[in-house]
């Protein structure tokens, strides 16, 4: 696995994945599946940038990944990689303990 493309593949084939947004470190949206004039990417790089600046004050050595549950009980996930974020909005039915070990392995391995 070493691109956007083929992630996005993979990660479009797992149940219960509705979205799937990549950001760059900087906050830009790089890779969009099923989010076309949506707000994920937004969402996604604010939380991340957000909790990365919290961490030296309260002594965090993450965050690796970020979960949040919305009203509907669907859940956003958001994976921070070394170049990129990764965003994903899944089913309520869906664990996203599977989602994040799926994932994370192949984070790192992708070239933009």
């Amino acid at each position: 696995m070493s691109t956007l493309e083929e992630f996005k593949a993979m990660t479009e084939g797992l149940a219960g994945v509705q979205k799937l947004v990549i950001v760059a470190r900087d906050g830009t949206v790089i890779l969009h599946s099923r989010d076309q004039g949506g707000n994920l990417g937004n969402y996604v790089a604010y939380v991340a940038v957000t909790a990365e600046q919290l961490k030296p004050y309260l002594g965090f050595t993450g965050p690796y990944h970020l979960i949040m549950e919305q009203v509907s009980g669907d859940r956003i996930l958001t994976l921070l990689g070394e170049r990129i974020i990764v965003g994903v909005d899944l089913d309520a039915h869906v664990s996203p303990t599977i989602i994040i070990d799926q994932l994370t392995p192949l984070i790192d391995q992708i070239t933009i």
